[in-house]
């Protein structure tokens, strides 16, 4: 190999490198807030987007803990801060002594609260516990 090409090798295979060359799933940005009928903040629980594999996704699990405001933002383990595309299941972990009008919201299978997150991701999303 002479010298031009094996330069041209090596520029290459560090723009792959620097690039990231993969590098895990594309993640948008999800970030919202909980709060109850009353428009109070739910506090000391998370969030949970479980892909809706009904409808087609079969992508990864993403979470958010909230805040004293009833504010998060979505992380998909390990790849970072966000969520893939596509339809979701969300739910909300809301402890022990659940109030049985609000159990709902804390099985995928019973959640009022489907999801769809676009390419240009959800920055405003507000989910109301009735």
């Amino acid at each position: 190999m002479n010298v031009p090409h094996r330069t041209a090798f090596l520029g290459l295979f560090l723009a792959l490198v620097a690039g990231g060359c993969g590098g895990g799933p594309k993640l948008v940005s999800v970030r919202g807030r909980v709060l109850y009928a009353d428009g109070s903040p739910v506090t000391a629980a998370s969030v949970c987007f479980t892909p809706d594999a009904a409808k087609g996704n079969t992508g990864q699990l993403a979470t958010g803990l909230l805040e004293l405001d009833g504010s998060f933002v979505l992380r998909t383990y390990p790849h970072g801060d966000g969520a893939m595309l596509g339809p979701y299941k969300a739910t909300v972990s809301l402890g022990r002594g659940t109030p049985r009008n609000l159990a709902k919201y804390t099985r995928v299978d019973a959640t009022p609260f489907q999801i769809e997150v676009p390419p240009e991701g959800l920055n405003e999303l507000t989910l109301t516990l009735r």
